[in-house]
């Protein structure tokens, strides 16, 4: 059943997403379910919503190629990482068209629910295709722990399968002090984020992580 489950979101994302073949969708997905993106606009509910969100993406990418990097699966539910690349050709979250070719990577949860994926969590960004500064991680953190001082993280979902492990944890804070420029606002953020971890002998070997950059600004106001 691992397995079949890894196909199946496999498919979504390659026949789906990336070949816009929107008559696979009753296939694929349940009749109630639910994705939750916290960069969309408006909620994704149903396979009308499906069809909608995977509208909205293509338009603005009509040349958008998902590529699957890695999956793990423990019971009912799969971790995949993903890598999407594609030109920016129309207007995305309000953003115009650049006509640049972008690349973007992302982590979803995926729920699946009597051979059909029930409920989903994502979350991704552009990369930047960098190597990971220890130093500069520990300066962020620092950052967003003097702007949000009762920062706390809870971790709300995770699975295992062979030496890596993937976590989906939500962050809340209050916004005290000054942050990005702006000044504090006192108002609550609350983001998801999801992590995966390769580890050997108790020590992480890899790590790869998304976080919702784009709420966090969007909820002290930095961009509407």
């Amino acid at each position: 059943m691992v397995e079949e489950n890894k196909i199946l979101v496999r498919r979504w994302l390659d026949e789906v997403l990336t070949q816009g073949d929107l008559g696979r969708i009753d296939e694929l997905f349940a009749p109630n379910y639910v994705l939750h993106d916290p960069s969309a606009s408006q909620g994704v509910h149903g396979r009308e919503g499906i069809e909608r969100y995977v509208a909205t993406y293509r338009t603005a990418y009509s040349d958008a190629c998902f590529a699957v990097e890695d999956q793990i699966s423990e019971r009912d539910t799969v971790v995949t990482r993903w890598t999407a690349r594609g030109i920016h050709r129309e207007e995305l979250l309000r953003i115009p068209p650049t006509g640049c070719r972008v690349t973007m990577t992302g982590i979803e949860f995926d729920r699946i629910v009597g051979g059909q994926i029930d409920e989903a969590w994502v979350s991704y960004h552009l990369s930047t295709d960098g190597v990971l500064d220890p130093e500069r991680v520990k300066r962020a953190f620092a950052v967003m722990y003097q702007a949000f001082p009762d920062l706390r993280t809870a971790q709300a979902d995770s699975i295992t399968e062979g030496d890596k492990t993937a976590f989906r944890w939500m962050m809340s804070g209050t916004h005290e002090g000054e942050f990005m420029g702006v000044a504090p606002t006192g108002r609550l953020v609350t983001v998801m984020g999801m992590d995966i971890l390769r580890t050997v002998n108790g020590e992480i070997l890899e790590y790869w992580g998304e976080f919702d950059v784009m709420g966090m600004l969007r909820q002290i106001g930095v961009i509407p």
